[in-house]
């Protein structure tokens, strides 16, 4: 579970990136893509008063909220999944602040590993990467409202 710190590493954003990883699927998903989850992750942060900022957008830290999916496929009838939420940006050794290490995972979600009916992993998949996007906003408003 992130503590303090994680969060801290939050404050003062001027928003963040999304980074939709390229689905990692034995089998296409029906009703689901990189971009659907793109929208559905980008319309929660949103509605949340989290600015989003264009992929052309590089503020102090470069910070963005990076998403990975990966699925097995249907197998008699089940499929495994995995969805992963964190939060990287550009961060720096506080021995040696003129090391800068290109990026860093400063905060993360509670990841999380399923076996579902495979006519169901479209839907689980997007109600576990909800949960996580709201971990995400929680941790956000915790030090920045």
């Amino acid at each position: 579970m992130p503590d303090e710190r994680d969060r801290e590493s939050l404050r003062d954003l001027d928003g963040v990136r999304l980074e939709i990883d390229e689905l990692s699927l034995a089998t296409p998903l029906k009703g689901i893509s990189s971009d659907d989850l793109k929208r559905t992750v980008d319309l929660k942060l949103r509605q949340a008063g989290v600015a989003v900022l264009n992929q052309g957008a590089y503020p102090v830290g470069d910070p963005y909220l990076r998403v990975l999916v990966t699925a097995t496929k249907d197998q008699m009838g089940l499929a495994a999944y995995h969805v992963e939420v964190d939060f990287v940006q550009i961060v720096f050794l506080r021995r040696n602040p003129s090391v800068t290490f290109n990026r860093a995972e400063t905060w993360k979600a509670r990841a999380a590993t399923g076996l579902v009916p495979a006519a169901r992993l479209a839907e689980a998949i997007l109600r576990e990467l909800s949960g996580q996007v709201d971990q995400f906003i929680s941790a956000y408003n915790s030090v920045n409202r």
